[in-house]
């Protein structure tokens, strides 16, 4: 999870809101809760999960994205830790960003492109 302070309040004029979701169900739940305020573009950071996790959990978490009104842009450490991967969602990540040299470094590109994205319009 990022620290909340290092991260701009608004990107390309869009408020910017970082809510930690440490499991499989927060991730669920979160999503969930995100339907409710409208966002324009969510941003997931996946980190490595185990196969038991994804077996009780997938279900859940792969409904709550395809429900999500928005797209999104995933981050994750490697291939193999990607919702796509583990869920193939019919609501798809509108890019997937891995990165093995570090999270702030995937962070600052998906930041990147999701600027880029709402400055072009797409999303808002």
């Amino acid at each position: 999870m990022p620290d909340a302070s290092l991260l701009p309040a608004q990107l390309a004029g869009q408020p910017l809101q970082c809510l930690h979701c440490g499991s499989l169900p927060a991730l669920a739940q979160c999503l969930h809760n995100a339907r409710y305020p409208a966002p324009t573009w969510v941003l997931i950071e996946n980190s490595a999960t185990d196969d038991t996790q994804w077996a009780l959990h997938g279900r859940t978490v792969c409904n709550a994205l395809d429900a999500l009104p928005a797209p999104y842009i995933e981050i994750a450490s490697n291939d193999a830790d990607t919702l796509e991967t583990h869920l193939h969602p019919h609501h798809a990540a509108t890019a997937v960003v891995v990165c093995s040299t570090g999270t702030d470094e995937a962070r600052r590109l998906s930041l990147a492109i999701t600027t880029r994205l709402l400055s072009n319009g797409q999303g808002a």
